[in-house]
């Protein structure tokens, strides 16, 4: 029997990771003959063309405030009336980022799961929530349905109380064929460079450890940034990059909806974050066959790294390793095979989602 599952979203303006995997995994599960539609909790434009897909995606009104819990309870209305206008029962509804999780548990949907991003283990509330993990179990009624997209979330959440019995991880979806179909999308101009893809926030991107690690690795690539500078943290790393006198190395490419011909051309691609959910730029990556050199930050890379690619991992915050791996992958770099990958494909996932409907 055909199953309709909704999967209700913040937002998928900001072109981050965890838009993109819910986008996938809409698609994956539309191949697999499911009814999907997305919900997004406001009417901004999308980052990602939605044209291509044969889902349907749905935005409430805009509501704004600068608390999020009341910004969320604002939203259960419109939620639930866009649920009716939409007329069907849906036989499962995950819930993606802080507002929409807020929004979908005091609706309370039925048969809903709450898929976390990131990790918990920055999150200064979550560690007072540590020290009285025993009242969530109480918040939720004893069942917390959690989805986290890596083993190390996890891990982070059962640390801060949750029950095993309420967690599962399920990695994100990728589409091997689609992302290399679209790197091959257009010409890159550039050749002989390494390259950073993400969203700008210093905090956890850390373009400081970045950019000093580049400066110190001493290779002659050009270093290309994609994503949307246009922001303080954008101004931060312009005013490090005129300090490192690296002006003439360093290129802003801002954000584009296909990085992947970036990705695939590149000499290698390089992660300095302080802690990711996942870091799907890194699998995207490997589909690609290009080398990699990472942080081993929670959570993540640790999963995607593995066998030869484990040495390319570089202890947070340390400059000196990071432009160590940075130099070696560049002069010698290790093969990318199909055997990183295998285990992150859209029908695996989309199956594990498929089997929690009801």
């Amino acid at each position: 029997m055909k199953k309709n599952i909704c999967l209700v979203v913040d937002t998928l303006s900001e072109g981050g990771g965890a838009e993109k995997a819910v986008l996938s995994l809409a698609q994956g599960l539309s191949e697999l003959n499911c009814r999907v539609d997305i919900i997004v909790l406001n009417n901004k434009k999308s980052s990602y063309a939605l044209d291509q897909f044969n889902f349907k995606v749905h935005n409430i009104q805009n509501i704004t405030h600068p608390i999020r819990q009341i910004r969320a309870y604002k939203k259960i209305k419109p939620l639930k009336n866009k649920i009716a206008e939409i007329g069907i029962d849906f036989d499962l509804f995950v819930a993606h980022l802080g507002d929409s999780r807020r929004a979908c548990r005091w609706a309370k949907l039925p048969n809903t799961y709450y898929c976390i991003h990131i990790t918990a283990a920055k999150n200064k509330t979550l560690k007072i929530i540590k020290k009285i993990g025993y009242l969530i179990q109480r918040v939720f009624n004893n069942k917390l349905n959690l989805i986290t997209v890596s083993k190390g979330i996890e891990k982070n959440l059962l640390e801060f109380g949750v029950a095993s019995t309420d967690v599962q991880t399920i990695y994100n979806p990728f589409n091997f064929d689609e992302i290399r179909q679209q790197a091959n999308a257009y010409q890159v101009k550039e050749q002989n460079y390494i390259v950073n893809v993400g969203r700008f926030s210093m905090s956890q991107k850390r373009y400081d450890i970045l950019l000093k690690a580049y400066k110190q690795s001493g290779i002659k690539q050009n270093l290309l940034l994609l994503g949307d500078h246009e922001n303080k943290t954008g101004d931060k790393v312009k005013q490090l990059i005129f300090d490192l006198d690296l002006q003439d190395k360093v290129i802003f490419k801002g954000f584009n909806s296909n990085p992947f011909p970036y990705i695939k051309n590149a000499t290698a691609l390089i992660l300095s974050s302080d802690f990711e959910g996942f870091g799907m730029v890194l699998v995207e990556a490997l589909t690609l066959h290009t080398p990699i050199v990472s942080t081993d930050c929670p959570s993540g890379p640790s999963e995607i790294l593995i066998d030869e690619l484990e040495a390319f991992l570089s202890p947070v915050g340390d400059i000196k390793a990071l432009a160590e791996n940075i130099k070696k992958m560049v002069e010698n770099p290790v093969e990318i095979t199909d055997k990183y990958i295998n285990r992150f494909s859209a029908e695996e996932s989309a199956r594990q989602y498929l089997a929690l409907c009801k």
